[in-house]
């Protein structure tokens, strides 16, 4: 069993100053970062969001669960297949639309 980890972006509004997931994860599960990136000038920071990037690294200890000030995180634990087919899934999506 493997940890996903979903984010609510409805609740998670200010992940760039909160950052609190980050902070409490003991195995830097989470990155921040632009969801655009436009040349020639600064990313706003209303487009940055929070990922579980390394969701392999994750103990399922659930700190960052805790420490969320929105409950915008939630942890969920699923066989790794099905998380790898959702991945595969989702990067051939991502791909279709460029």
């Amino acid at each position: 069993m493997i940890a996903q980890i979903n984010i609510d972006y409805a609740l998670c509004r200010d992940p760039l100053n909160c950052r609190k997931c980050l902070s409490a994860c003991p195995s830097v599960v989470f990155v921040c970062g632009p969801t655009k990136v436009w040349k020639g000038r600064e990313s706003d920071s209303r487009e940055y969001k929070i990922f579980g990037r390394y969701y392999d690294k994750c103990s399922g200890c659930g700190d960052c669960v805790k420490v969320c000030p929105v409950n915008a995180v939630q942890l969920n634990f699923v066989p790794r297949e099905q998380l790898a087919r959702k991945f595969r899934e989702e990067r051939a999506a991502q791909l279709k639309e460029r």
